[in-house]
Formats: structure tokens, C-alpha cells, sequence
């Protein structure tokens, strides 16, 4: 026996046009749970006389504040005598940078202070203060942590940056320490400067969670019209 034995065309219609509607929910209410919601923890907790100002920059998918799109970067390989140690134009870039993507939670100083980061747990990492760092202050160790992230922390990665922005921010976050960072592991120095001078890299396109979220209630829509039976014929 077929299905068709027992529902009739324009009932196996009205059924593959509802499984479609359950299929697209289930995908959005998933984009949501993934991606929206784990920007919008660090806004839950923000006080209303202390709001966070957005600010242009770029940015990924998973920030709490909407950003303008960003066009595909094909970059080339870097002069690693240009990033490893740091320099008036890579620190003016890291600090571009950190106040983009890090201040709202760390604090402008690095304190850990910002009201991004009232309601997180565990609390945003004080950076001058040298105790407890999860992977090591040395500048190869931050670096590790902005690509990485840290599981079981809302420090996500970063490696949507491009590596020269990771080096530009870990010189920054370095800097904001008055202590001894470390000596640095020669072998994980060569690493890196291996990794900026033999290899480029593509920085993908890069839209905002809002502009997504339009786009697939677009697509949504146009899928659900063109799933909808057409209307009997009048005899």
C-alpha cells in the first residue's frame, strides 16, 4: 500500500505545506536559541541608568549591539615584524578595537567593570590584576584565549577578527597589566610568526543578528506562499 492510497492530492498538499511551516519554525526558533540569545545575556542584567551605547565597528554575529555589514576581506600574509612587538599604528588599532568588542563587559580600563558584564558568571576578567587568568598573560597566551575563547565563560572567540586585530587587541589587553607578564615561549613566538607570514587569510561577509532575522522571515514567507495549494477550480 502507498500513501497515495490513502490521502488524496490536494491532502498530501495541505500536509507537505504543514510539515514546511513546523520545518522553518523549528529552524528559526533554533537561530534564535544559538545565536540571538547568547548576545542578548549580556544585556539581561544592565541597569536602565547605565545603558551601552552602540557604536560603529566590526563586529560578528554573536555581539549584543547591531553593527553595520561588512564586506569579504582577502588579506595577505603579514611582516611579522610588524605585529609581534607592539607599535604606535597596531596599538591605536587594538585600542579601536577593544573599545568595540571588549569595553562593554571589561570596562574601558580593563577593569572587568563594564555593565555588559554585571550579570555574568563567572565575572569578566580584570586585566590588571594578574591573578587567575585562565590560559597565561604572556602576549601568545592572550592571543590564545581571543581565538579560542574559554569554555564555561562568556568569553567567546574571537577568531572572526583578523589576526592582525588579535594581535592588535592582545597588545592592548597586555598593556592594560603594570606587572611582569611572563617571559614568552620562543617556540610559540616562532609559531606565530610563522602563522602571519606564511599564511593570508579570508575574512568572510558579515551581517547583523537583525538583518539574518529579516531575511529569514523573508525567505520563510516566500516559502510558505509558494507551499500554499492553489485555490479549486469553480465548475
Amino acid at each position: 500500500m502507498k500513501i497515495h492510497d490513502y490521502l488524496s492530492s490536494e491532502e498530501l498538499k495541505r500536509l507537505g505545506s504543514a510539515l514546511l511551516v513546523v520545518v522553518c519554525f523549528i529552524f528559526i526558533a533554533g537561530f534564535f536559541a544559538f545565536t540571538v540569545l547568547p548576545g542578548l545575556r549580556y544585556q539581561a542584567h544592565t541597569t536602565p541608568d547605565a545603558p551601552i551605547q552602540a557604536v560603529q565597528g566590526e563586529t560578528g554575529w554573536l555581539d549584543p549591539t547591531d553593527y553595520p555589514a561588512t564586506a569579504r576581506q582577502v588579506i595577505p600574509p603579514i611582516d611579522p615584524a610588524t605585529v609581534m612587538t607592539p607599535n604606535p599604528a597596531l596599538m591605536a588599532r587594538g585600542k579601536a578595537v577593544y573599545a568595540q568588542t571588549c569595553a562593554t563587559c571589561h570596562g574601558v580600563d580593563g577593569k572587568g567593570d563594564g555593565p555588559g558584564g554585571a550579570g555574568l558568571t563567572p565575572k569578566p576578567r580584570n586585566f590588571t590584576v594578574k591573578a587567575a587568568w585562565k590560559n597565561g598573560t604572556r602576549v601568545e597566551d592572550i592571543y590564545k584565549t581571543l581565538e579560542e575563547g574559554i569554555k564555561g565563560s562568556s568569553m567567546v572567540s574571537y577568531a572572526y577578527l583578523s589576526k592582525k586585530d588579535r594581535m592588535a587587541l592582545a597588545h592592548v589587553v597586555q598593556s592594560l597589566g603594570a606587572y611582569d607578564h611572563g617571559t614568552s615561549d620562543p617556540k610559540a613566538i616562532a609559531a606565530l610568526e610563522k602563522l602571519f607570514a606564511s599564511a593570508g587569510e579570508v575574512i568572510p561577509n558579515r551581517i547583523p543578528v537583525s538583518r539574518a532575522v529579516d531575511l529569514l522571515c523573508r525567505e520563510y514567507e516566500s516559502a510558505r506562499a509558494e507551499a500554499k495549494p492553489a485555490a479549486p477550480v469553480q465548475r
